[in-house]
């Protein structure tokens, strides 16, 4: 899915103490193409490779949470094995793809192919 980016500063130009972020956009400006395949190659690919294929085996929504130090370098900060809220509501008001269709292909083991825009 998209990438979106809450912030998390109480001050302007991300400066002060962090809190619940409270204004997120996407998709995430710092991530561009080239840092997009780095995410996908170092991290998510990895990731779901190393789930075993057979029981008991992981169906659902893994969701990474990531920084981007800046040499454009991910970093993982957690895994969360549901949508992220705030992060998460952006992306849905982007989402044209039926996400009950790609949750349910999901639920079958029938994603593969299947794209969302």
């Amino acid at each position: 899915m998209a990438t979106s980016q809450d912030h998390k500063r109480v001050g302007n130009n991300d400066s002060g103490p962090n809190r619940g972020g409270m204004w997120v956009y996407s998709p995430t400006p710092i991530v561009t193409d080239i840092i997009h395949q780095r995410v996908m190659d170092q991290i998510i690919y990895p990731t779901v490779k190393s789930m075993p294929l057979e029981d008991p085996r992981y169906q659902g929504f893994l969701y990474a949470g990531l920084m981007i130090d800046k040499q454009g370098n991910p970093k993982v900060i957690e895994f969360n094995c549901r949508f992220s809220d705030p992060e998460t509501q952006p992306i849905m008001m982007r989402l044209q793809s039926d996400l009950v269709e790609l949750c349910l292909a999901g639920a079958k083991g029938e994603l593969a192919g299947k794209t969302s825009c």
